[in-house]
């Protein structure tokens, strides 16, 4: 859970949108997007990644918001390092 290596890199994200903060994704497109579990994803979200409940069961996320989020987490990782 420490290593945020394998997860997505802005760069590697390719969108015909041009406003992130208009993109939602289900929690489907969060698991193929990060390449993770849901068990995962559920240890992100008590870690901090926002997230909105629609539903019991049915939660949306902000594209921009996610990469934020990982964004922060391998600072956080960097200056562990050090």
């Amino acid at each position: 859970m420490n290593n945020l290596k394998g997860f997505v890199k802005k760069e590697d994200v390719v969108l015909t949108h041009p406003d992130l903060s208009k993109l939602w994704l289900d929690s489907g497109d969060v698991l193929r997007l990060l390449h993770c579990s849901m068990r995962t994803l559920c240890k992100l979200r008590a870690k901090g990644l926002p997230y909105y409940k629609v539903h019991t069961h049915y939660c949306l996320y902000k594209l921009d918001e996610i990469i934020a989020f990982i964004e922060n987490q391998k600072r956080k990782e960097g200056d562990d390092e050090q």
